[in-house]
């Protein structure tokens, strides 16, 4: 009987330190892996941000173009056949 209740409590002790280590444990674990979470986001967002710097780079080179008119010229002398004061057209029959 002796026997029983020494294993008994013994059984019981292991049990106890089982829990007693498993919740620091599980709190820990959830809290590596939010950590890694964030981390992962963070490089996405870096990414994003770098992709988003480059268009906005290109779209200020745009802007830029047009207020020096460079882009404005060109489009109006190719798309609707406009020409300069002073210019004189010459038109090639086609072929």
């Amino acid at each position: 009987m002796k026997r029983r209740r020494k294993r008994a409590k013994k059984r019981y002790g292991i049990i106890a330190m089982i829990i007693i280590l498993s919740v620091p444990l599980f709190y820990l674990g959830r809290r590596v892996y939010k950590f890694a979470g964030v981390l992962l986001e963070e490089k996405e967002l870096e990414k994003k941000k770098i992709v988003l710097q480059a268009e906005n780079d290109v779209m200020m080179l745009r802007v830029e173009e047009y207020r020096k008119g460079v882009l404005t010229e060109t489009k109006a002398r190719e798309d609707l056949g406009m020409i300069r004061e002073g210019e004189k057209v010459f038109l090639v029959p086609k072929k």
